[in-house]
């Protein structure tokens, strides 16, 4: 082949490689332009079927809803139709209260709640406050809101709708599963008659934890939840255990629904000196992010024991599952609730929506949503045990194995 001959072929191939790049290059964008089209249409006949829908509510309902309730109902239903039980849309002020209660302040009634047999209860009512005033009582399930009832109420929906602005009423509906001098033994009883107090709300300064020395110098801390304040006045309750003479601790995470992913690591790593906390498993990531220890120890690495139960989630699980897989204490309770999914707020219109995007694994990889952490120690125990130190068997198991690490 001469000089010409090779100028010829070598203009041709640029050519076919131009053209194919086109052709491809069209073909992708055409590819693109029918996705994007058939998208176009599957939304518009979305939207014209919940405007179809919203107006025969309109003609026909008994009570039908307004634009607002619809709009709100609507999304939270999109939200969950892929089975996303955690999902959820919060408008403006509903948001609003959500981050002031993440922030450790807000307008509410002075519960602190947990959910089990599908519903939500009272585990603690936190003392001199409109809920202590209006006579409700631990354990008592909640029913019904503002005219709303329902018998399948999540801690979110109630924390959302309870929550207000400060000298508001809020009429609750509750159910108390005992008489008046008797407690149930476990979660299956029959419910009592329902009954209707109306609360005031008032700032709550809900307490972040609760401190105690038994004996054997073994300092406890009981963590209620992990907003804002939680790694701080945890590690100042913990320093000032140890100036007392704690020769083992007690880390209490029971009924504690967990909050700020940043606490729970900054939490486990007043314990863990170094290495992975937790990681997290994202859809189209080919590995999971791992999150370190990061942040401020306790003064002195003192023997350490978790105590859990069903209703301890989230936060509370990745650090107790990050005391296990690093060999740093022991868990003493029952199995852990089992919600190790990521849940991002993202801004939507004038609120946001939460939806799962990810989940937790535990520090060395362990699946904690649907499965839970099982203790290392298992302490079962009843309601009626619950409500009083003295007959909290939990509490005394996780005693005899602090003492028991000390010697």
């Amino acid at each position: 082949m001469n000089r010409t001959t090779r100028i010829v072929a070598l203009t041709l191939g640029a050519m076919v490689l131009a053209l194919s790049a086109f052709v491809g290059g069209f073909a992708v964008s055409q590819i693109v332009f029918v996705v994007d089209s058939a998208r176009t249409a599957q939304n518009a006949q979305l939207t014209s079927e919940v405007s179809d829908l919203f107006n025969l509510m309109q003609r026909e309902a008994l009570d039908p809803p307004s634009e607002t309730t619809a709009t709100v109902g609507a999304l939270n239903g999109l939200l969950r139709s892929n089975d996303d039980h955690y999902a959820r849309f919060l408008p403006e002020e509903e948001l609003q209260r959500y981050e002031e209660s993440m922030a450790g302040a807000f307008g509410g009634i002075g519960v602190l709640l947990g959910e089990d047999e599908g519903t939500t209860f009272v585990v603690q009512v936190y003392e001199d406050t409109p809920a202590e005033h209006a006579g409700i009582q631990e354990g008592d399930f909640f029913y019904g809101v503002d005219g709303e009832t329902r018998n399948d109420w999540t801690i979110s929906e109630l924390s959302s709708r309870v929550r207000g602005e400060v000298g508001t009423d809020v009429e609750i509906i509750m159910v108390r599963p005992w008489d008046e001098d008797t407690m149930p033994t476990n979660m299956d009883h029959h419910l009592g008659d329902p009954f209707t107090v109306s609360v005031t709300r008032d700032i709550i300064q809900a307490p972040v934890t609760e401190v105690k020395t038994f004996d054997d110098n073994v300092g406890y801390v009981r963590l209620f939840d992990f907003n804002l304040r939680a790694t701080e006045e945890l590690y100042a309750d913990i320093e000032g255990l140890i100036e007392e003479g704690a020769e083992s601790l007690i880390l209490d995470l029971r009924s504690n629904p967990g909050g700020d992913l940043n606490q729970a690591i900054s939490v486990a790593s007043l314990f863990i000196e170094s290495g992975p906390i937790v990681q997290i498993e994202e859809a189209g990531q080919p590995e999971p992010v791992v999150l370190s220890v990061r942040g401020d120890q306790i003064s002195q690495q003192l023997p350490l024991v978790v105590l859990v139960n069903g209703n301890s989630a989230s936060a509370s699980e990745i650090v107790a599952a990050a005391i296990q897989d690093h060999d740093r204490g022991t868990v003493v309770g029952v199995e852990t609730f089992g919600k190790g999914s990521v849940q991002t707020q993202i801004p939507f219109r004038n609120g946001a929506a939460f939806m799962t995007t990810a989940q937790y694994l535990s520090a060395h990889g362990r699946v904690i949503e649907g499965e839970g952490v099982a203790p290392d120690v298992e302490a079962e125990m009843s309601i009626a045990d619950a409500a009083e130190e003295e007959t909290d068997t939990q509490l005394h198991a996780a005693i005899e194995e602090a003492s028991a690490k000390q010697r």
